[in-house]
């Protein structure tokens, strides 16, 4: 036994196996080993089969939730009274209990290496001739009438239980606008959220490149772009290189998701996502958001599926036209109802699949389910925040007391009279050589802010400002001049409005009192005290 009685201080009546396969189908069982909370009639415990190429990562994962792992050898010698897999596979027949089985993305949708859709068809579900699964878990009738055709034998332990990852993103809908502000999304911008699913013919392995420009193209201050990648391009490639690779994006205000989680929650809280032929993108239409397909093959996907019938009929993303006015037209000319049938199709249970589950987990356990009501909680918020870049391209106009100002990250094409702004964090020397305007935070200021702003213009002879937050507000210091004290707005457009002033050939001494900025949609008030 996996647990010896002897040695343990509850005294549980079953002992509930989850297998993992890779990282996808540990978060896939989070949600459903989540239904047996509060439960000390259950124990649950943990294997990893080691048969995914896909090893990276799975170790720490099953580490950092500090849950009993017992080895494959030993998982398959002992007896259990349910196991619970989000893959599939002939290894599975080992085992020595109930097995309920439950897809890791939106549905079964994909080929693999060969015409048979995974985790739907016979090579999937039999083993010997047999069908393994006790129970497998489908979120539609669409699922089933496949079923019927591609695995008729296993029709009978079918189970329509709906999408337990749906529901969870769907109760969290209120929650929107507390999403946004952990991601760092001003009210008046627009959250792009970029998702691409593994293998080379995904979006990410069609144009990695993608994720750059769309950085460079979309202002800082109207749009954040989020990227979802799939655990097996981090592990396939290694969280060090993804990084690696997606560097100079991430510095141009890129927000990387981390792949166990945050995805959810960035769907939440998204204006729109550009995607292939994963479950993400099409979780994003259900949710009502409006999809771009950057990419979609078409020979990889089940034809009769609905992610397939929406690779065919919804909107492709131009990748030849300049990207802000696709967005802006695929936001503006949105139809929630366009392809409601297909959407439709993602669960026949909508807000229900927790309770239909956990019916089944004791089912098969053969235990009287608990009289509580089965919890669907809101997913977590994201752990990795925005980060305002450390180097901006600004655009600023001053024109009858308000300030246009548009930033772009200093990797975009130098737009016609801009300036650039490099913050004290920012670790590119070179662009420290190129700085028109010099920035530091409050909490990395090593003197006062008029003596850190004096000493940064004095190193940096290219620069004309230098611009040092103090607890009042920001302290702008103009070479050869005086001071200028900004209040009000978003500490990074306060320098640059200054800047914008002194282009008009006024100076520090007689700036206005007031103006006010407007950076996309949102507008602020500033507020000047020369010193």
């Amino acid at each position: 036994m996996p647990l010896d009685p002897a040695w343990t201080s509850v005294g549980t009546d079953r002992v509930v196996l989850a297998v993992v396969h890779n990282v996808t189908s540990l978060t896939r069982l989070l949600d459903v080993v989540d239904l047996l909370t509060d439960d000390f009639r259950v124990q649950t415990v943990f294997t990893w089969t080691r048969s995914s190429v896909f090893t990276d990562g799975v170790a720490e994962f099953l580490a950092d939730i500090d849950a009993i792992c017992i080895p494959w050898e030993e998982a398959k010698s002992a007896k259990f009274d349910l196991a619970i897999s989000a893959s599939y596979g002939g290894e599975l027949a080992a085992l020595n209990c109930p097995l309920l089985v439950i897809s890791h993305g939106m549905g079964y949708n994909k080929y693999l290496t060969t015409t048979d859709v995974f985790g739907l068809s016979r090579p999937w579900l039999t083993h010997g001739g047999a069908v393994v699964p006790s129970a497998i878990v489908l979120s539609h009738p669409e699922q089933l009438l496949r079923l019927k055709e591609d695995c008729p034998e296993a029709v009978p332990v079918a189970v329509l239980a709906g999408d337990p990852c749906l529901d969870r993103m769907t109760a969290s809908l209120p929650w929107r606008r507390r999403y946004r502000q952990v991601l760092g999304v001003p009210e008046e911008a627009r959250l792009v959220v970029v998702t691409s699913t593994w293998g080379r013919n995904s979006l990410f392995g069609d144009d990695p490149g993608l994720l750059g420009r769309l950085t460079d193209e979309l202002p800082l201050d109207e749009y954040r772009v989020a990227a979802v990648l799939h655990p097996n391009v981090w592990h396939g490639h290694s969280a060090w290189q993804v990084r690696t690779w997606l560097d100079r994006a991430r510095r141009s205000g890129l927000l990387v998701l981390p792949p166990r989680d945050g995805w959810r929650a960035a769907l939440v809280a998204a204006d729109v996502v550009i995607g292939d032929h994963g479950s993400v993108a099409f979780y994003g239409a259900v949710l009502g958001r409006p999809l771009l397909y950057a990419t979609f093959p078409h020979d990889d996907v089940d034809v009769r599926s609905p992610v397939a019938r929406l690779g065919v009929r919804g909107p492709k993303l131009d990748r030849t036209t300049p990207l802000a006015d696709q967005l802006r037209a695929a936001i503006r000319d949105h139809s929630p109802d366009a392809y409601a049938e297909i959407l439709a199709e993602a669960t026949s249970a909508p807000g229900e699949s927790a309770g239909l589950l956990r019916s089944e987990l004791y089912r098969l356990m053969r235990l009287p389910e608990p009289q509580s009501a089965a919890a669907v909680r809101r997913v977590p918020e994201p752990t990795v925040p925005f980060a305002e870049p450390t180097a901006a391209l600004v655009s600023a106009a001053w024109r009858d007391g308000v300030v246009a100002v548009r930033r772009l990250p200093p990797t975009a094409p130098i737009p016609p009279g801009a300036h650039l702004v490099v913050d004290d964090a920012e670790d590119n020397a070179r662009l420290f050589e190129l700085a028109d305007v010099l920035t530091c935070r409050a909490d990395r200021l090593t003197d006062d802010p008029e003596t850190w702003a004096r000493a940064a213009l004095a190193a940096r002879p290219s620069a004309v400002l230098a611009c040092a937050e103090a607890p009042e507000g920001s302290l702008v210091a103009v070479r050869d001049g005086g001071c200028v004290m900004v209040r009000g707005g978003p500490p990074a457009l306060r320098p640059s409005a200054v800047h914008a002033w002194l282009a008009t050939g006024g100076d520090e001494h007689d700036i206005p009192d007031t103006c006010l900025v407007r950076a996309g949609e949102a507008s602020h008030r500033l507020r000047f005290t020369p010193r």
